[in-house]
């Protein structure tokens, strides 16, 4: 996740939720580990998690792998989980970098999964690259929709936000490391036959060496 995405979704929380008492669970979906949300990106707890919380939230943790800060370790695809995850009731869903690493027949199934776990008049909040680098984590598809292409998969919800970000270039991001990190990185184009996976990803980001990231961020609702 990148900072303007983090932004994003605070604002979006001010404008859509009301302080509860009640306790209801956000599930944030895809989580990582405490050290990714509150280390490497610290940004990802100060305005994606922490806000959930002073709204009143309880906001649980959940991914495929088991690690550091994941509470609820599971596959969603898996009938038994989603049926977990169901009886959380939760009223909030974060799905955030998560779909553009899904095979096709996997990504298809989620508008029906949310339905499934969703509480009536729950939200789902997701962001996806709409133009970003190839980034294998371990697999990425390259899918890169609009908001609105990814509201078109959810027909039975209302679409209530969404909108394009832009976050920095990856020239920014070159120019901005010391003298040496940069040399090493154009020394690493003349390699792709060491791991060539992770040299993909990194020659691709040179493509963006003068034009933004982007993210398709969006909130959904579900009915009533």
């Amino acid at each position: 996740m990148r900072i303007e995405e983090a932004r994003w979704l605070e604002a979006r929380y001010r404008e859509l939720l009301d302080a509860t008492s009640d306790s209801p669970v956000a599930l944030n979906l895809g989580c990582g580990t405490r050290k990714s949300r509150e280390v490497s990106k610290p940004y990802i707890q100060a305005m994606t998690i922490a806000p959930l919380s002073a709204l009143g939230y309880r906001v649980v943790h959940s991914d495929l792998m088991q690690a550091d800060g994941v509470e609820l370790q599971g596959d969603i695809f898996d009938p038994a989980f989603q049926a977990t995850l169901a009886d959380l009731q939760p009223r909030i869903v974060l799905f955030c970098n998560v779909l553009e690493h899904l095979p096709v027949k996997l990504r298809d199934q989620v508008p029906e999964i949310f339905s499934r776990i969703l509480a009536p008049g729950g939200r789902a909040f997701i962001t996806v690259p709409h133009s970003y680098p190839y980034h294998a984590d371990p697999l990425d598809t390259m899918y890169r929709p609009s908001p609105e292409e990814v509201a078109g998969s959810f027909s039975s919800f209302k679409l209530e936000a969404a909108e394009v970000i832009n976050s920095e270039s990856y020239g920014d991001e070159f120019f901005a490391a010391s003298l040496g990190r940069r040399i090493r990185k154009v020394l690493r184009l003349l390699f792709p036959f060491v791991r060539p996976k992770r040299w993909l990803s990194h020659a691709h980001r040179f493509t963006w060496l003068f034009r933004p990231y982007q993210m398709s961020c969006l909130v959904l609702r579900k009915p009533e």
